[in-house]
């Protein structure tokens, strides 16, 4: 969903007429959209009583949905947005507040200006590799917060994370997905998050952990240097078989200018036994941003995007 585009919302796609009347929770004008899909949009705001610009994320409700299940809603968007405020890292885009009003929850959220890291998967478009593993660093970092805070993300993917290579602008976003690590909330049997980005234990049914974000960051870190995902396949079923069964691709093989460390890197991410990924992600952060400052100044002057 592209909430974050650095590009204001072209006349021709303007929020309906009814939300840019709107005052929701009277204080958020609402303005132009932003982005919209999966039964939500995003529409750019005004809040009030700051005069600070935000994202507000509108998801339509059903007309005859009975009153025990928006309660039900109700609870389920303050406890996200309480979850979210626990998650005081700068780089992880900010919920301010939740609710329901009309046939829309919502959340109020940081206004992001950047892109999303999706575009750079495609080959044409790699970023430098040393760019890469500084942003990977990043993205533990922030997430080794959230799991100290008994946070797991759930949907980490490149849509997912937010950059501005002109300002240096990391943000991981939607935690909308994200649950505390406790049991009671894992009994509901649905599937959360992107089956190209899940661990083979998240695809057999085991419940999201910290464990599962470690390895849908090295699925990531391996699309942006190889402009591939380690597991490809043309249905769903082909793809859980070939991630339970297989090996991921040889990165070494796709980037052979790659320096063994940054490949041992990714590698040690993608683990298939949850043991053997790193255990503390802010140690691997730790390494990795030392490894692409070295890589760094190595490349200088050969690469001059920086972030």
């Amino acid at each position: 969903m592209f909430w974050f585009s650095s590009k204001r919302a072209s006349p021709d796609q303007p929020a309906s007429a009814a939300a840019h009347r709107q005052l929701l929770s009277n204080r958020y004008q609402l303005g132009s959209r932003l982005g919209e899909g999966g039964g939500s949009q995003v529409l750019e705001a005004t809040d009030l009583r700051t005069g600070q610009q935000v994202a507000v994320k509108l998801i339509q409700l059903p007309a005859d949905l009975p009153a025990s299940q928006r309660q039900e809603w109700t609870q389920r968007l303050h406890r996200e947005a309480e979850l979210a405020r626990k998650l005081d890292h700068p780089d992880i885009v900010a919920v301010y507040e939740a609710g329901l009003q009309g046939q829309h929850a919502w959340l109020v959220m940081e206004r992001i200006r950047g892109a999303d890291l999706s575009r750079y998967t495609q080959r044409h478009l790699l970023l430098p590799e040393n760019l890469v593993l500084h942003i990977g660093a990043r993205v533990a970092a922030a997430l080794a917060h959230a799991h100290a805070q008994g946070v797991v993300h759930r949907d980490l993917k490149p849509a997912n994370v937010l950059v501005n290579l002109a300002t240096g602008l990391v943000k991981l976003a939607d935690f909308g997905v994200a649950r505390t690590d406790d049991a009671a909330q894992t009994r509901t049997g649905l599937t959360l998050g992107t089956p190209a980005y899940m661990a083979p234990e998240q695809l057999a049914g085991a419940p999201a952990s910290a464990a599962t974000d470690t390895y849908a960051l090295g699925v990531m870190l391996f699309e942006l240097l190889a402009g591939r995902r380690p597991h490809q396949a043309a249905t769903l079923g082909e793809l859980l078989q070939a991630t339970a069964n297989q090996p991921p691709a040889a990165l070494a093989r796709l980037r052979p200018d790659l320096p063994a460390p940054a490949v041992a890197a990714v590698e040690q991410l993608l683990a298939r036994r949850p043991a053997d990924r790193p255990a503390q992600l802010d140690a691997w952060a730790g390494s990795v941003a030392a490894l692409a400052a070295v890589m760094t100044r190595l490349l200088a002057p050969s690469s001059a995007t920086s972030l």
